[in-house]
Formats: C-alpha cells, sequence, structure tokens
C-alpha cells in the first residue's frame, strides 16, 4: 500500500493542471502498483502549502483557514476534475484505488465527499482525521466513511494549539501528548465500532509504540 500525495500536480503552477495532465501524472504511479492498493490523497493545499491560484493571502492564520477538502466548498469544479482524473487513471490502470480527503472537520462533509467519490464511481472513499472534532466524530464519520487516517502532525498541532513548523514549541509538537494520544484512541473506537479500517500518517507512522500507548488512551 502507498499514500499518494496529489498536490505534487499542482504545486509551482499558475494555473490548476487539467483533467488530461492529472489523468496522465495518476497513471504513472498506478502503473507501479498493479494489484495492489495506492491510497490517493485529494489536493491538500494552504498552510504550508500555498498555491498561486488558490491560497487567499489576507488569510491572517492560514492553518486555520481554507486549505484541505475546504478549497472544494470555494473551488468545487477542482474537486469535480481530480476525482474524474482519478477515475479515468484508475480504470484504465490494475491498481486498487482508495480515495480519501483531508482537513474533513464534520460529518456533513464526510457525506458530501463520500458522495461526490461515488458520483465519480470512486467506491472506496475515506477522510484524514486531523482535527479534534473529526476524532471525536469519528462513529458517525466512519459510518460513512470507508476508512480513516490519523494525521498525526497536524491533529498535534490543532489539539495543543502549537504551530507544528514552530522549532520553540517541539515540546508541544509531540505526538506522544496524552491528549493527543486520547484523540487516536476515540478515533481507532470509532473505527471498530464502524468495522472500518484506520491508518496513520505523520510522524508518529514511525513509532509503532504508539498503536499500543493510544489504545490504553494515553
Amino acid at each position: 500500500m502507498g499514500l499518494f500525495r496529489s498536490e505534487f500536480c499542482f504545486l509551482d503552477r499558475q494555473d490548476p493542471p487539467s483533467v488530461e495532465e492529472q489523468v496522465r501524472a495518476y497513471r504513472t504511479v498506478l502503473r507501479a502498483f498493479p494489484g495492489r492498493k495506492v491510497v490517493v490523497r485529494t489536493l491538500d493545499s494552504g498552510a504550508d502549502k500555498p498555491l498561486h491560484f488558490l491560497t487567499a493571502p489576507e488569510e491572517e492564520n492560514p492553518a486555520l483557514g481554507v486549505r484541505g477538502l475546504r478549497t472544494a466548498g470555494r473551488w468545487p469544479q477542482l474537486l469535480e476534475d481530480q476525482l474524474d482524473a482519478i477515475a479515468q487513471a484508475a480504470a484504465a490502470e490494475q491498481a486498487h484505488v482508495w480515495v480519501m480527503a483531508p482537513m474533513v472537520s464534520t460529518v456533513g462533509e464526510t457525506q458530501w465527499f463520500v458522495e461526490r467519490c461515488h458520483a465519480h464511481g470512486l467506491d472506496v472513499a475515506g477522510v484524514m482525521v486531523e482535527v479534534p472534532s473529526a476524532a471525536l466524530l469519528a462513529d458517525p464519520i466512519l459510518a460513512r466513511a470507508a476508512f480513516a487516517s490519523i494525521g498525526t502532525n497536524d491533529l498535534t498541532q490543532y489539539t495543543m494549539a502549537a504551530d507544528r513548523l514552530l522549532g520553540s514549541l517541539a515540546e508541544l509538537s509531540d505526538p506522544w501528548q496524552p491528549a493527543v494520544l486520547r484523540l487516536v484512541a476515540a478515533t481507532c473506537d470509532g473505527g471498530a465500532q464502524q468495522g472500518r479500517p484506520v491508518g496513520v500518517c505523520g510522524e508518529a507512522a514511525s513509532h509503532p509504540a504508539l498503536a499500543w500507548c493510544s489504545s490504553g488512551s494515553g
């Protein structure tokens, strides 16, 4: 299994890539994984990944602004084009394609994203759990989404109110913080209740001991 961070197709551009450009890029990746699962994360822009044609310069705190799936609320065609391109690439190759959205905060956002994926023939649609609200709502969210992936870097940042790019706050930007572990455990509990898989990405994924600690809520 691999995670495909699709924003590389969008960075350093003045305009978004066309559907055809995206199809070519996605097929190049999917072709390398025949018969294997590839999770494609939809565009995760904003904050530390600004885009010339999306990021609003007037945002005073981009980490709390229009980023991740929230961009689709303002520029819905971007998501529609991306899902179209992913679906075309998946149909042309042999990889098992799962799709997930970043920065999901509510059950309503989850339902909407899953519906948009299904409309494009993408049947396995999941979400990133990066904000505390998503962790606390993991049960109803995963009643709708097929899977979740815990983005521990952002989840730690938002839980501890500590900019993850600020070295002076490194002690707070630690996924071993008990509050973060409790939210990880809450997400896993929601997955267990719904029979949905829950994965992890970010720095914490390199610490197998965290999986055991999280199951005990810290």
